[in-house]
């Protein structure tokens, strides 16, 4: 997933190569390039999975029957990471350019994107709408999602968003939840399936495959040693969540090209070797793309990282992971396009 950005007169403007469509990402600095009486839901709308895209498609429907244009308003970072001072183990399904892309397929051709502070995080669910819904944007409605609340959780007055919607004279909707094997499909269950390797519960929430995009690095080239040659990867974003350790199938789009693969999230305890590294195996390819942007999409896990008392039997082991692997593209069709 590669973007041209082009900065504009008072706005950025991402250009989807792959679609040759526009998104608008506006700031506070650009709100005059802004729709006029907008319809807005407003989320992190962090992996833009198929509850988000839900909420998204019917704020479409709702902004058309209104008369109004949708506006999606965001925050360019997430919550969490500035109210957690950057500690702790948080990370993110999607980078900002991902979120964008996802949410112009569902319709969107502009977003607000809020510059989230200390300062916005203490304002009130009534105070953010107040101040950004009403006096700067003057919406003519507000759709919610199922469990979509925004402000200051210690100032709670979420309840009164109603109120304020009769007040101010804007509309406001909430959208039900979708399930997934009798789970409310969320960005959080999400990640917890993906730090337990269920990538199948992961996908399906989602309603694409989870992928991320990296450099191809030195690596310490064990694997042409065994002739099982990998492809090191520097994540774009540290902050992007990898999946939990271990071996799986996946595509790696190379130059826009895509190609069967197998992925080693994990450590090399067979070598001793107890960093963490994110490695490929692309089947039937010889090129030369150190320094190359490629983009991994994960389909199946296929096993835990172990020891092997042998490099032979990881051989072995690596043989039978390739032969699972294109089982799988065999009976998944679509797996590769």
């Amino acid at each position: 997933m590669h973007f041209a950005k082009i900065i504009g007169n008072n706005y950025k403007t991402l250009i989807l190569n792959t679609l040759q469509t526009v998104i608008r990402i506006h700031t506070l600095e650009d709100i005059t390039e802004l729709p006029k009486e907008a319809v807005v839901s407003v989320g992190m709308f962090d992996g833009v999975h198929l509850g988000h895209r839900k909420v998204l498609l019917s704020l479409c429907s709702f902004a058309k029957e209104l008369c109004a244009k949708p506006l999606a308003i965001t925050f360019d970072r997430h919550p969490r990471l500035v109210l957690s001072n950057g500690n702790g183990d948080f990370h993110l399904l999607n980078t900002n350019p991902e979120r964008y892309r996802i949410m112009e397929q569902c319709g969107i051709g502009d977003v607000l994107e809020i510059h989230f502070t200390p300062e916005v995080a203490a304002l009130s669910a009534c105070q953010f709408a107040e101040e950004y819904l009403v006096e700067k944007l003057a919406i003519k409605g507000l759709l919610l999602g199922y469990d979509n609340m925004f402000g200051n959780k210690a100032h709670n007055d979420f309840d009164r968003i109603h109120t304020l919607a009769d007040t101010s004279g804007f509309a406001i909707r909430t959208e039900d939840s979708i399930l997934c094997d009798s789970i409310e499909i969320s960005s959080t269950q999400i990640r917890k399936a993906l730090a337990r390797g269920d990538i199948s519960l992961a996908n399906r929430m989602l309603g694409y495959s989870y992928s991320l995009e990296g450099n191809v690095v030195e690596g310490r080239k064990v694997g042409r040693t065994l002739d099982f040659p990998t492809a090191n990867i520097l994540l774009d974003d540290s902050l992007k969540m990898l999946p939990a350790e271990g071996v799986y199938c996946v595509t790696v789009c190379i130059d826009g090209q895509p190609f069967k693969a197998m992925c080693n999230v994990g450590a090399q305890p067979t070598f001793n070797s107890d960093n963490s590294t994110l490695e490929v195996h692309i089947f039937d390819f010889h090129n030369d793309i150190y320094g190359k942007t490629i983009a991994l999409s994960f389909l199946e896990r296929l096993r835990d990282i172990r020891r092997f008392d042998t490099p032979q039997a990881l051989v072995n082991q690596l043989v039978d992971d390739k032969e699972a692997c294109l089982n799988y593209f065999d009976t998944h069709e679509t797996a590769v396009v």
